[in-house]
């Protein structure tokens, strides 16, 4: 808990806890002052170890603490913990998370913004532009992913990537979009053939592919998707002069954003997401999203700057949930080990992508040893890479084990002797999350919060008065997903029986 000095999560209680208890219209009429602009920034899958690992690995190589840490320092700084749950799970996704966000209301796990039964929720992005502001969504996942989405679009299922970039277009209002997912947009990716970057332009958007592009631009409307899937993860990018020239980190995304949006008479909401800080921790993949993670609080820097220059700015960091359960463990004579371990990251220079794609789909151990040392600069030993070898080909002791059995977890558990960094599972875990705020209306944010009530709080403080629809009990959202479920099986059987007679 010393993480949070001046402001830990117990002094946070005393005077947090009382603020959200009160009705929340109450308590913002005791604010000093409500911001005219909202940066939400999203680490995506962050499990509450990665900024604690963050900050001790900054300052055991550069001698500084974590941007996240050093800003939970600062005296104007409130801090907190959220839950995550969904309407369906104690365990959410991101899509039914992010909707907590865009609607104020528990989704099913799969779903944006909509109830199982087809009812559409009203999300922030129409909202904030009807009262004439304007929004922002910036990721390092594709920008049809579930966390943005979850800002500006209703579906029945966040998978529908091409039709959410059909949403974009023809109906969400949003200013500016950053991030991956060209394929969704591109004539010659889409099934339909149609060419969504011709019909933003239409639209008024200014379309960029490049970093060259888009740094510096100026524009009312920016659509500015730099890859044809997700963002490549930092540790690869930063190791890739290529790639450093045509894709942009989320700092500079942020600064884009932020430069495109500050002359909004009326002020903005913008959204960040470090998206790969999940897809990362769902291989086990240490490298990845650590790297990630550092990228994302990086970009925190860039939009706290900009709120203390302001002065008229609320910036909220969180994650929707948790994923992998990773965790420094004590090894070695009274735990000496573990500082070691940390430190191993210092010579990992890839993702499990390029090392997967080197090793093949049958290496022999001896491979192993050369491209994980080559890679990571861990050498393996050779009983270590022999295990890793058989598990590419479907031989791992961990079969027995559902939560363990897969050849990313292999890996990480065997790079585990040497980083000793642990994970429980590829999956995401129910644990509450770090909630962090500084600029105008910090002061609500403090104690323990649900994921629900961070809607009715930036609309409370944007002065924008609405009531949305009830919340949907479970037992009435499980009987429509099971009457929903009929219903498309048996058009599937229809389908099939036509088929059939054609044939």
């Amino acid at each position: 808990m010393d993480q949070f000095s001046r402001r830990s999560l117990l002094a946070a209680g005393a005077s947090g806890l009382a603020m959200a208890s009160m009705p929340l219209a109450r308590a913002a009429d005791l604010l000093k002052s409500k911001p005219k602009n909202i940066i939400f920034c999203v680490a995506d899958g962050m499990a509450v170890q990665f900024p604690s690992m963050l900050d001790s690995y900054l300052q055991m190589t550069v001698g500084r603490r974590s941007p996240w840490m050093a800003l939970s320092d600062d005296p104007g700084v409130h801090n907190g913990l959220m839950e995550t749950r969904s309407l369906s799970s104690v365990v959410t996704d991101s899509s039914a998370a992010a909707s907590t966000w865009g609607s104020g209301r528990r989704i099913w796990n799969g779903q944006i913004n909509i109830y199982p039964d087809g009812t559409e929720l009203t999300h922030v992005t129409d909202l904030f532009k009807g009262a004439g502001k304007k929004v922002g969504l910036v990721t390092t996942a594709t920008i049809t992913h579930a966390t943005p989405s979850g800002f500006a679009i209703n579906h029945l299922s966040r998978d529908k990537e091409a039709e959410i970039a059909e949403q974009y277009v023809k109906k969400a209002q949003v200013d500016v979009l950053m991030g991956g997912g060209a394929r969704y947009f591109a004539s010659d990716k889409r099934t339909d053939k149609r060419d969504l970057f011709a019909e933003a332009a239409t639209k008024g958007y200014k379309v960029c592919r490049t970093r060259s592009e888009a740094l510096g631009l100026k524009a009312d409307r920016i659509l500015a998707l730099f890859s044809d899937s997700h963002i490549p993860y930092t540790v690869d990018r930063d190791n890739d002069p290529k790639l450093q020239e045509t894709v942009p980190t989320l700092s500079e995304m942020t600064e884009i954003a932020l430069d495109n949006l500050k002359n909004s008479k009326k002020g903005f909401l913008l959204q960040i997401e470090g998206a790969r800080v999940d897809h990362g921790a769902h291989g086990n993949d240490l490298a990845a999203s650590f790297f990630d993670q550092l990228a994302f609080e990086q970009a925190v820097e860039v939009a706290i700057r900009f709120a203390r220059e302001q002065g008229d700015t609320l910036v909220i960091l969180t994650a929707d949930h948790a994923t992998g359960g990773p965790s420094l463990n004590g090894a070695g004579e009274e735990y000496s080990d573990s500082t070691a371990g940390l430190l191993t990251l210092r010579k990992m220079t890839s993702s499990y992508g390029p090392i997967f794609t080197e090793l093949g789909t049958a290496p022999t151990g001896e491979k192993v040893r050369e491209v994980i040392n080559a890679k990571l600069g861990i050498q393996f030993k050779p009983e270590e890479a022999e295990m890793v070898a058989k598990g590419f080909k479907g031989e791992t002791p961990l079969k027995p084990f559902s939560l363990l059995n897969s050849r990313n977890m292999l890996v990480a558990a065997t790079l585990s002797n040497y980083t000793k960094v642990v994970w429980t599972s590829g999956n995401h875990t129910s644990e509450h999350v770090l909630l962090t705020a500084y600029g105008p209306g910090s002061e609500l944010i403090n104690g323990f919060r649900t994921n629900v009530s961070l809607f009715d709080l930036m609309l409370e403080l944007s002065d924008i008065e609405f009531k949305q629809i009830p919340q949907m009990s479970f037992e009435e959202a499980a009987r429509a997903m099971a009457k929903a479920n009929e219903k498309k099986a048996s058009s599937e059987q229809e389908e099939e029986a036509v088929e059939a007679h054609w044939d």
